[in-house]
């Protein structure tokens, strides 16, 4: 019967307890209300850092009104998308209306920019794809090789390519 009957334990689940959080011990501001949108609440980040996907947004005396939803626009001067808590109405907040975040929940931009050549946390070892090492022969590459008209495919095809050559 295979894996079908196996793993209805608590594998994947996470944390699911359905007890409100308290309040962060520390809170920064993130952004601000632009305009609402739907249900949800638009805002522009004027904070250095990059909020996580549903990370608590919170007035300034910590009051939740609800969760990042969506990031967009300019990395330079990027906007989130809010869904609102329960009985919160995108429409009561006025524009300018400040809104915080949890300090734990930032992540810098420089993650979401292109890293230099070089830099990093290491490689993957034996320098990853360069012109090193040939050594397959002709017509290795990808795709079936120079076979022309013949039902047997003879090259050495596929990814990683064989080392016959013409496939004779």
């Amino acid at each position: 019967m295979g894996k079908g009957g196996k793993g209805k334990g608590k594998k994947g689940k996470g944390k699911q307890s359905f007890e409100p959080e308290g309040p962060p011990d520390e809170i920064e501001e993130i952004g601000e209300a632009v305009h609402p949108c739907e249900d949800q609440l638009v805002c522009k980040c004027t904070n250095e850092r990059v909020p996580h996907f549903n990370a608590r947004l919170f007035l300034e005396n910590k009051e939740e009104i609800g969760k990042v939803d969506d990031v967009f626009g300019p990395i330079n001067a990027f906007y989130f998308s809010v869904k609102l808590g329960e009985g919160m109405q995108a429409g009561s907040f006025k524009t300018g209306k400040k809104f915080y975040i949890d300090t734990m929940k930032l992540l810098p931009l420089s993650r979401f920019l292109p890293q230099p050549p070089g830099g990093g946390k290491g490689g993957k070892g034996k320098g990853g794809k360069g012109k090193k090492g040939g050594g397959k022969g002709k017509g290795g590459g990808k795709g079936k090789g120079k076979v022309k008209g013949k039902s047997k495919d003879k090259g050495g095809g596929g990814r990683g390519g064989g080392g016959r050559g013409r496939g004779g």
